[in-house]
């Protein structure tokens, strides 16, 4: 059923050249102008609450505001960056580690070193070639016992397929194929479930019943997911 229900959409959109993605000084500013450090804390408190303590990679860091926000709390953050603008921008606003990086290319790391990964919407906005050199590496670089954090739009949600810089949705299911392909065997869902019957509280826990009851992909709106390295 998820496979027809994927050919389908990909016949219904168009599709998009797979090349390098990076973002401009004017899509920073319609994606991250409205934010600051604060808007990260949700995922520097999963970090401490998931992982161990230790330093923490931020893959694909943008305008470096969670290595920001990883600073401010005394945790040591270092994040690596495709887009050269990014990173100048990042470190005129606040001193940090953060430094220009392509994804495709080896992470310019030791093996070991990192207690926690995060890869926050970054992705989507690779090649599925690159996306898998991505996780090759996080598996790498990380400790044994350590955590690597994904958070992603799905294939299934219409309005992000919109966005022409998501070249490389997942599916919570394909995405812990590609996970596990990388090395890491353990590996845990953290997804929201799309609106399928509205917004009210009663939509919500219907479908949270149906997705209970038979827990498709079609029914996520995220591809997110913890994985765990084994200990060595």
């Amino acid at each position: 059923l998820e496979e027809y229900l994927q050919n389908i959409l990909r016949n219904y959109l168009p599709k998009r050249m797979d090349t390098m993605n990076l973002h401009t000084k004017e899509m920073f500013d319609k994606a991250y102008g409205d934010r600051d450090w604060k808007f990260y804390r949700g995922i520097i408190a999963n970090c401490i609450l998931y992982g161990r303590p230790g330093p923490i990679l931020d893959v694909g860091a943008g305008l470096g505001f969670f290595v920001e926000g990883c600073s401010r709390y005394g945790m040591k953050c270092i994040g690596i960056e495709g887009s050269e603008y990014a990173v100048k921008e990042a470190k005129s606003r606040f001193p940090m580690e953060i430094f220009q990086h392509f994804m495709e290319k080896k992470f310019p790391f030791e093996d070991n070193y990192f207690s926690v990964v995060v890869c926050n919407q970054i992705i989507e906005h690779v090649t599925s070639e690159t996306a898998r050199n991505m996780l090759k590496e996080c598996y790498r670089v990380l400790k044994g016992g350590g955590l690597l954090i994904i958070n992603s739009p799905c294939y299934y949600d219409m309005e992000q397929r919109k966005e022409e810089t998501h070249i490389n949705l997942y599916t919570p299911s394909s995405l812990k194929k590609e996970i596990i392909l990388a090395g890491l065997k353990r590996v845990e869902s953290a997804n929201n479930l799309r609106p399928v019957f509205g917004n009210s509280i009663v939509a919500k826990l219907i479908i949270q019943f149906i997705y209970r009851l038979c827990p498709l992909d079609f029914f996520c709106s995220t591809a997110n997911c913890r994985a765990y390295k084994d200990l060595i």
